[in-house]
C-alpha cells in the first residue's frame, strides 16, 4: 500500500530481556518446532510468557533464519495484517512478481478470489527467497475475529515451502484446520504445562531475583502461582509479597488483579500518575508520554519501569518504546477509568495527536467521543485513502460511528459518496450525497452544499437520470463554485453531452482540462477520468493529450491502476493518430504495469479493449479473438446481474467489430449466432444503435450486402450513439464503399465528406484502417472523377497503403529474429535493469540497491520481478548466477 498505515511497532519483536532465565526443556522443544514446524501454536491464557519465550527463543536462532513479526491488535483485518506482514518481510528482499501493495488493495473487494491471489503471490515469493528458514510470527492472535484472516492463513499454511514456518501466539486456540494439521503431523503445539514454570524454573527465578531460594520457599511459591509465569512476577515483587498470605491461588485473575493494584499503590505518586495517563497508549517512548502524560521526566520513568520489572517488554526499534503486558495494562486503563474518568477525553486526544496510524488515530478520537474532531480526521483521510484505492478501510472507519452521528454529519456522508463511486455503486452515492446536501443546506454552508449536489449530478448521470442531472448542472455552472466543484459538474456535463452533441462534449472537456491543471491534487485527475469511448471524437484529441500530461506530472513513482488506465488513453491516441509502434509500446507497458499491480478489473478491461483492436488492425485473429473471449468470459462471471446485461451483449457485438477487421470469418459466424439467437433474450440488452451496427456486420459476413447498406444508413442517422472507439468513422467508410461498388458515386461521396474533414481536423487519420485493406484499397481504387479533389483522392491511397503496410508489418514481424547480440544481456534487460543485476550478484540487498541509484524501495522491487521474468528464474540468487555466467 502506498503509504504506511499502520504503526512500525505493530512489525518491532520484543527485545530479548536480560531477566529471562535459561528454561532448556521448553527451549528445547520450542527451537525444534520453530526449525522444523510448518505451524508453531503456543497458546495458553494470559500471563504464560507466550511471548517471552518466543522472543528468547528468536535470540537462540541461527543467524541465517530470518524472522517477520506482527503484533495484532483488535481493529485488524487481513488487509491491515498483509500489509504488516509485507512490510515486516521487506528487510529480506522477496522477489515478488506483483505488487503486494496493489495485491492488498485487491483485496478490498472482500472476495475470496482476490485474498487466495495475494496468498499465491506471497507463496511464490516465499518459495523463491533463498534463505534456508524463515519464520512468520504473530503475537496476539486471540485479537482478531475476522473470519478471512484465518482462511487466509490455513490456506497459507497448507501450501507453505519446506523451509517456512509460521507462528503464533494466542490465549485460545485460533479456529484453523488444527486436526488436519495434525494428522500430517504439520503443527506443533506448546500449551500450559510446557510454558508453566517447573519448580527448578521458579529457583533459577528466585536466586536471579535475589530472593529467599530455600528449598521450602521455592516450593511454596510454586505451589501459590502453579508455575504461572505472571503470577510469579507479581510474588517476587516486594509490595505484592507483603499481600501473600491475604491471597489465594495466584491462578486467579482476580486475585492478579489485587497485587497488580498493590504494586500500584506501592510506587511513587508521580510515576502511578504516569502509568496511569500513558495506560491509553498501546505502546510507550518517551515523546509520546511526555505528550500525553504532560510530564517532562517521560525517559526517566520508562527506564523507572523497566528496571521495576513491571510488566514492560523493551521493543526491538531505534527509539527506545516498552510495551505493557495486557493484563497490566487492562487493570491500569479500569484504575484511570475509575479514578479519573474526566482526565480520559484529553488523554485520548493527544495520543491521537502524537499517532501515525490513521486506524488508531480515529480509534482514540472515537473512544473520546469527540465526534467533530473525528469526522475532521475521516474527512481529510479519506482523498489519500481513495486516490490509493483503499475504500474497504475507508468504509470501515466510516462505519466505527455511532449510527446517529452518521445519518446527522454531512461529511461523514461525503465519505460515504466517495466511497460509494469509487465502488460504482451508484444508489447509495446519490443518497449520500443527497443527504449531504439536505444538511449543509439546513447549516447554511453553501459552499459545501454546492460540493455535494456536484456529486449528486454524478450519480444521476450514472443511473440515466439525465433531465434532473442536466437541471442541477445548468443551475450549478450559473454559480461561482470551487475548483473541485466546478470539476466534478463539468465531467457530469461531459457525460452528457457524450451522446447528443460533440462539440458541447469537446468544450466542456476543455474547460475541465483547464480547471484540473490549476489543481495539484492527483484525486481529482483520478475523479476525472475519461472514458476511453470519447477518445477519438471530434475536438477531444487536444484536451486529452493535456489530461494525459497532466496525470503523469502528478503521479507517484510506484503504479497504481490510474498510471496504467493513462497508458492506455495514450495507446488510444497514438492508434488514432497511426502511431502504431508507440501504441504497441505503451500497450506493453500497460500490460506490464497491469501484471504487476495483479490484473485490477477496470484497467484490465480498458487495456484489453484496446490489445484487441491494435491485434486486429495488424490481421492477428488469435491474438484478437483471445483478447475479446477474455473480455466477453469475465462479463459472464459477474456476480451483479445488472453489471453483467450491461456489459455481455455489448462486448459480443465489440468482439464482432474485432473479428470483422481482422477477418476472423469462423470467430464471426459464431458472434453472429450468439447475437441472432440471444436477440430478444433481455439479459442481452443491445442499445439501438449498437443493435443497427451489430445487424450491418452480420449482413456483411453473410453477403447480404443491401441489407448492410440500409443499417449503415440507419445508424448514420444516430451516429454519435454509436461513435465509439472510431465506429462512425469506420461505418462510413464502409457504407461509402458499398455505395462506390454499385456506382452510386455521388451518394458515396456525401457519405465520405465528414470523414475527410473530421480526419484532416484532428490528424488522426489512424481511424480509418478499420474499415480494413480491402474496403480502403475499393475507395482508393474507384474513379471518382472530380467529386473529390486531389488531397481527398491523395488521403484514400495513404489510408489503403496505411493499413497494408501495418498488415505486412505484422505478418513479415513473426518469421525474422534478430542476429544474436555479442552480448545477450542486450537483448534482454534495460540500462538501469542490468546495472540493478550487477547489484545483486554483488550481493547487496533491495535497500543499498535503491540508496546507489537514488530510487525508492517499490520501483527497486519492480526492477527486480522485470529481470526475474525476462530472464526466466525464480530467485535472486538465480539471476546472480546468470549475471555471472552472461556478463
Amino acid at each position: 500500500m502506498p503509504g504506511q498505515a499502520f504503526a512500525l511497532t505493530k512489525i518491532q519483536p520484543p527485545r530479548l530481556r536480560s531477566t529471562l532465565i535459561a528454561r532448556p526443556g521448553l527451549e528445547q522443544h520450542l527451537g525444534e518446532a520453530l526449525a522444523t514446524a510448518r505451524l508453531t501454536l503456543l497458546s495458553a491464557p494470559a500471563g504464560y510468557g507466550k511471548t517471552a519465550a518466543l522472543t528468547r527463543q528468536l535470540s537462540r536462532l541461527p543467524a541465517s533464519t530470518v524472522a517477520a513479526w506482527v503484533a495484532l491488535d483488535e481493529d485488524d483485518d487481513l488487509v491491515r495484517i498483509a500489509a504488516c506482514l509485507v512490510a515486516a518481510l521487506e528487510p529480506f528482499d522477496l522477489p515478488w512478481r506483483s505488487s503486494p501493495e496493489a495485491l492488498i488493495l485487491a483485496m478490498q473487494d472482500g472476495s475470496r478470489a482476490s485474498r487466495m491471489a495475494f496468498a499465491a503471490a506471497l507463496l511464490n515469493a516465499l518459495a523463491a527467497t533463498d534463505v534456508p528458514r524463515g519464520l512468520l510470527l504473530l503475537d496476539d492472535v486471540h485479537r482478531i475475529t475476522d473470519p478471512a484472516v484465518f482462511e487466509f492463513f490455513d490456506a497459507l499454511i497448507e501450501r507453505l515451502p519446506p523451509h517456512w514456518g509460521v507462528v503464533m501466539c494466542s490465549r485460545t486456540d485460533p479456529p484453523l484446520a488444527l486436526p488436519k494439521l495434525r494428522a500430517h503431523g504439520d503443527c506443533v503445539e506448546l500449551r500450559q504445562g510446557d510454558l508453566g514454570f517447573s519448580v527448578a524454573d521458579v529457583r533459577l527465578l528466585m536466586q536471579l531475583r535475589q530472593s529467599d531460594a530455600s528449598e521450602a520457599s521455592v516450593r511454596a511459591v510454586h505451589e501459590r502461582t502453579q508455575g504461572w509465569p505472571a503470577g510469579l512476577g507479581l510474588v517476587l515483587n516486594d509490595s505484592a509479597q507483603r499481600r501473600m498470605a491475604q491471597a489465594g491461588s495466584l491462578r486467579d485473575r482476580h486475585v492478579f488483579d489485587y497485587l497488580a493494584s498493590e504494586v500500584l499503590d506501592d510506587m511513587p505518586a508521580e510515576l502511578r500518575t504516569f502509568l496511569l495517563r500513558c495506560s491509553v497508549l498501546p505502546e510507550l517512548s518517551a515523546e509520546r508520554c511526555a505528550v500525553v502524560s504532560g510530564d517532562a521526566r517521560a525517559a526517566q520513568w520508562l527506564e523507572e519501569i523497566e528496571r521495576r520489572g513491571l510488566f514492560a517488554s523493551v521493543l526491538d526499534s531505534e527509539v527506545y518504546t516498552l510495551r505493557l503486558h495486557d493484563l497490566f495494562r487492562d487493570g491500569l486503563d479500569d484504575r484511570l477509568r475509575r479514578e479519573s474518568p474526566h482526565e480520559l477525553p484529553g488523554l485520548l486526544a493527544r495520543a491521537a495527536r502524537t499517532e501515525d496510524d490513521p486506524v488508531r488515530r480515529m480509534g482514540y478520537l472515537l473512544r473520546a467521543g469527540d465526534w467533530v474532531s473525528a469526522e475532521r480526521e475521516l474527512s481529510a483521510l479519506a482523498p489519500q485513502l481513495l486516490t490509493r484505492g483503499e475504500i474497504a478501510l475507508m468504509l470501515r472507519l466510516f462505519g466505527q460511528f455511532p449510527d446517529e452521528v452518521r445519518q446527522q454529519s454531512a461529511p461523514l456522508q461525503l465519505v460515504r459518496c466517495i466511497a460509494a463511486w469509487a465502488q460504482w455503486d451508484w444508489a447509495p452515492m446519490l443518497d449520500a450525497a443527497l443527504r449531504a446536501v439536505d444538511i449543509f443546506g439546513r447549516l447554511g454552508d453553501e459552499r459545501m452544499r454546492r460540493s455535494a449536489l456536484s456529486y449528486a449530478c454524478v450519480a444521476y448521470s450514472a443511473t440515466s437520470d439525465d433531465d434532473v442531472a442536466q437541471q442541477h448542472v445548468d443551475g450549478l455552472l450559473a454559480l461561482p463554485l470551487e475548483d473541485d466543484t466546478l470539476c466534478r459538474t463539468l465531467l457530469t456535463a461531459s457525460v452528457l453531452a457524450q451522446p447528443r452533441d460533440a462539440k458541447r462534449l469537446a468544450d466542456t472537456w476543455t474547460r475541465l482540462v483547464g480547471t484540473l491543471e490549476s489543481m495539484g491534487d492527483l484525486l481529482h485527475w483520478y475523479e476525472c477520468s475519461p472514458i476511453p469511448g470519447c477518445i477519438g471524437l471530434p475536438g477531444m484529441r487536444e484536451p486529452l493529450l493535456r489530461y494525459v500530461a497532466g496525470v503523469q506530472q502528478r503521479l507517484p513513482e510506484q503504479p497504481i491502476p490510474l498510471s496504467g488506465m493513462i497508458q492506455v488513453t495514450q495507446g488510444w491516441l497514438h492508434l488514432w493518430s497511426g502511431r502504431w509502434a508507440d501504441a504497441a509500446d505503451t500497450l506493453a507497458r500497460a500490460e506490464a504495469d497491469c501484471r504487476w499491480l495483479g490484473q485490477p478489473t477496470n484497467l484490465h478491461w480498458q487495456l484489453h479493449m484496446l490489445k484487441a483492436m491494435l491485434l486486429a488492425l495488424q490481421g492477428d485473429v488469435p491474438g484478437s479473438r483471445a483478447a475479446t473471449h477474455l473480455l466477453i468470459g469475465e462479463a459472464q462471471a459477474l456476480s451483479d446481474r445488472t453489471q453483467r446485461i450491461a456489459y455481455v451483449a455489448r462486448l459480443v457485438h465489440y468482439a464482432q467489430r474485432i473479428a470483422t477487421i481482422a477477418g476472423d470469418d469462423s470467430g464471426l459466424r459464431d458472434l453472429n449466432q450468439q447475437l441472432e439467437t440471444n436477440r430478444h433474450d433481455p439479459q442481452w440488452l443491445l442499445p439501438r444503435a449498437f443493435r443497427i451496427a451489430a445487424d450491418g456486420y452480420t449482413a456483411l459476413a453473410e453477403g447480404r450486402n443491401a441489407d448492410a447498406c440500409r443499417a449503415w444508413g440507419q445508424l448514420l442517422e444516430r451516429e454519435i450513439a454509436v461513435d465509439v472507439y472510431g465506429q462512425a468513422v469506420e461505418t462510413r467508410l464502409r457504407l461509402a464503399s458499398a455505395l462506390a461498388d454499385t456506382q452510386r458515386l455521388d451518394e458515396a461521396v456525401q457519405v465520405l465528406r465528414p470523414v475527410f474533414a473530421r480526419l484532416q481536423d484532428s490528424g488522426e487519420f489512424g481511424m480509418a484502417v478499420p474499415a480494413g485493406p480491402r474496403v480502403l484499397a475499393q475507395l482508393a481504387g474507384t474513379r471518382w472523377g472530380s467529386r473529390l479533389s486531389d488531397a481527398e483522392h491523395a488521403l484514400l491511397h495513404d489510408w489503403a497503403a496505411m493499413a497494408q503496410a501495418l498488415r505486412q508489418e505484422a505478418h513479415a514481424a513473426v518469421p525474422i529474429k534478430p542476429m544474436p547480440s555479442a552480448n545477450p544481456v542486450d537483448e534482454l534487460l534495460t540500462q538501469r535493469e542490468l546495472e540493478v543485476l550487477q547489484r545483486i550478484a554483488a550481493g547487496d540487498s533491495n535497500k543499498l540497491i535503491a540508496r546507489a541509484f537514488d530510487l525508492s524501495p517499490h520501483t527497486v522491487k519492480r526492477h527486480v520481478a522485470n529481470i526475474l521474468d525476462k530472464l526466466g528464474v525464480a530467485t535472486r540468487g538465480q539471476a546472480a548466477a546468470w549475471a555471472r555466467s552472461n556478463t
